[in-house]
């Protein structure tokens, strides 16, 4: 699948991208905060957006909003440091999500969600 990794933490972007290429995923570029994250978006039109949920200036949940909007079709799957509550996780409406710290087992079962 192809992919946009949006995480403002370096080593997360870094370790997805490895993960994701190792499960034959194509990562098509990657953002550290979530304006950037959806204009590559825009731009690429991804079939999966990783998304981290604590960023700085718009964090995940608004940047899932903004996504829906301009890449309906494209899939969600919240990568966050923190358990989210189920009115959070209702608003964000993504596909799978993946406590970190991020590992090969948890990206391959969320994958296999989509």
């Amino acid at each position: 699948m192809k992919t946009v990794i949006i995480d403002d933490s370096r080593l997360s972007v870094s370790a997805l991208q490895n993960i994701l290429a190792k499960l034959g995923h194509e990562v098509l570029g990657t953002a550290f905060d979530g304006e950037s994250g959806v204009a590559i978006c825009k731009d690429k039109k991804p079939d999966v957006v990783c998304l981290d949920f604590v960023m700085p200036k718009k964090d995940g949940l608004e940047t899932a909003k903004m996504l829906k909007k301009s890449n309906p079709d494209t899939k969600i799957v919240m990568v966050t440091q923190k358990e989210l509550d189920d009115t959070t996780k209702s608003s964000i409406a993504a596909a799978a999500y993946v406590l970190k710290p991020i590992t090969f087992d948890k990206m391959k079962v969320a994958f296999g969600k989509l």
